[in-house]
């Protein structure tokens, strides 16, 4: 984790409405579930954090991902 990965993903939850302090713990604390997911999953961190993004903005947006509307139907 370094600190331009820190810095551009707390952007994203800016962008979202959360404060300075609020997106850097999220961007952190994304990046760092992201790095343990690629351990487990055997893929990278860069697929990992993508995944995990994807979920935190369709959260922020109250919309279900695309992949688990199907399940929801």
């Amino acid at each position: 984790m370094n600190h331009k990965e820190i810095t551009q993903v707390a952007g994203i939850f800016k962008n979202l409405g959360a404060n300075q302090e609020q997106a850097t713990t999220m961007a952190r604390q994304l990046i760092k579930r992201a790095e343990q997911l690629a351990k487990e999953n055997n893929s990278s961190n860069i697929k990992e954090l993508q995944t995990l993004l994807d979920t935190a903005i369709c959260g922020a947006q109250g919309i279900l991902k695309p992949t688990k509307k199907a399940d929801s139907e």
